[in-house]
């Protein structure tokens, strides 16, 4: 509209945004995960400029908001699509944030650079010195981390047995996996397989009369989120920080099928005695007074991959008190 010889666009001109809206505030949060509370608060601040905030607020929200939310199409894919239009337009800025959508998704440093290589032939060479120079940037905290993360503990000695302990687990009625995001996972089963309710509840060594890893003392941190489908307790596993088998998956393999257990064996202690006189290790420890012990036992050679978790007392079909219900609809 025209107010005293200028022209002037507000929220009533087509740009309706509020900072309550969902999509604001999906948006602002993927992007504080994404690109960290810095880059988010430069996004804030623009948004409370008198001129142009609503503007800014209505473009943010439908793209960091509505449009990476959308299922047609995952985000991983979108941040690799947004990545090539961004080397065709020579966009160093642009890029450097969708590069780093594109490793929140799950993209590896290795697929990135890859994609890049492939956009050569399309942008041209300018292209690539581009993206490799924002790769370079990007990438480097990633690469170092790899660098100076510890070995992962070797499993056993390739076609080692155990021999048969006579130990019968009866039904495996809890599996779980170790994920970058579990908010992301969850909405999955929430969408695919109806599991919309999840109990969430951060786990550090810090409330832990003992916390080890191999044998060793440590510190860690991971979120545990817990859901039921039918007899079996599903857990989604995020490391946060420290040496836990989550985190080894994680860095490894990407998201995926981690461990198994059956939570009502009636005697988990003679279990886990059992299983390491035959030199199955315990990799991961946690002794919560007062509640529980968790063994996470180094059964991969064995079960193809997979540990087992032992919980004394046993616990099946008791998700835990502590935490709070997330429902995703």
């Amino acid at each position: 509209m025209k107010t005293e010889g200028r022209f002037s666009l507000d929220a009533t001109d087509g740009f309706p945004f509020s900072r309550d809206s969902k999509d604001y505030q999906q948006g602002l949060a993927l992007m504080r995960k994404v690109l960290g509370a810095d880059d988010a608060a430069k996004i804030e601040a623009l948004i409370d400029n008198p001129l142009f905030g609503n503007e800014i607020g209505y473009l943010f929200s439908k793209t960091w908001g509505a449009l990476y939310a959308r299922d047609n199409l995952p985000l991983r894919d979108r941040a690799l699509l947004l990545m090539g239009s961004d080397l065709a337009l020579g966009r160093e800025g642009p890029l450097k944030d969708h590069m780093r959508v594109a490793l929140y998704a799950g993209v590896s440093p290795q697929q990135i650079v890859e994609a890049l290589f492939q956009s050569m032939f399309y942008v041209g060479a300018p292209g690539l010195v581009l993206g490799l120079k924002v790769a370079s940037e990007v990438l480097a905290p990633h690469m170092e981390a790899m660098k100076n993360a510890p070995a992962i503990p070797q499993r056993t000695k390739e076609g080692t047995m155990i021999n048969d302990l006579g130990v019968r687990l009866g039904p495996i009625n809890h599996v779980a996996m170790a994920v970058k995001d579990w908010e992301k996972t969850a909405r999955g089963f929430a969408s695919l397989m109806g599991l919309k309710t999840w109990r969430k509840m951060e786990i550090p060594s810090a409330i832990m009369e003992k916390a080890e890893y191999y044998g060793k003392p440590a510190e860690f941190v991971w979120i545990s989120a817990f859901a039921k489908l039918g007899d079996t307790l599903i857990e989604l596993c995020q490391p946060v920080s420290g040496e836990t088998v989550f985190a080894d998956f994680v860095n490894q393999y990407g998201d995926g099928m981690q461990h198994v257990g059956d939570l009502s064996h009636p005697e988990p202690l003679e279990l886990v005695r059992r299983y390491t006189s035959q030199g199955v290790k315990i990799a991961n420890y946690c002794k919560i007074a007062g509640v529980a012990e968790l063994f996470f036992l180094d059964t991969r050679e064995q079960l193809g991959g997979m540990f087992l978790e032992v919980v004394a007392p046993p616990t099946y079909a008791q998700i835990a008190a502590m935490g709070e219900d997330v429902t995703f609809t």
